[in-house]
């Protein structure tokens, strides 16, 4: 079970570094590394979106304090957060963020702030 067990994390480890050899040999750029050459889809861009802000901001910090403080009952009210939040920001921001960071060549919320708003860093 011992040899199992070690053999499927060398393999674990092999697959990342495949999966690393491999996409460094495609980026070309920085943009290439931050945003795919702006060449992800919109599905991508709010799955990724919604990992950062579920991670983030819900589970870590809304939750885990509503959890301990109410009980498990508050979790109703992270679901509703995670469904209606999410595909509001998404369905009212996404497209003209979007646009509007192809438009000030910004890769990082930081830089688009930055450069929105004539604040220096």
């Amino acid at each position: 079970m011992t040899a199992l067990k070690y053999s499927l994390i060398v393999l674990y480890i092999a697959v990342l570094a495949s999966i690393g050899i491999w996409s460094s040999r495609r980026n070309r750029s920085v943009s290439d590394f931050f945003l795919g050459s702006r060449n992800i889809g919109p599905w991508m861009s709010a799955f990724a979106y919604g990992t950062t802000y579920f991670s983030a901001v819900l589970f870590v910090g809304y939750a885990g304090r509503f959890g301990w403080q109410y009980g498990l009952g508050t979790m109703w009210i992270v679901a509703g957060n995670t469904l209606l939040g999410s595909l509001a920001a998404w369905m009212l921001l996404a497209r003209r963020t979007r646009r509007m960071t192809v438009r000030l060549n910004a890769m990082t919320m930081p830089e688009f702030l930055e450069r929105r708003y004539g604040s220096p860093p």
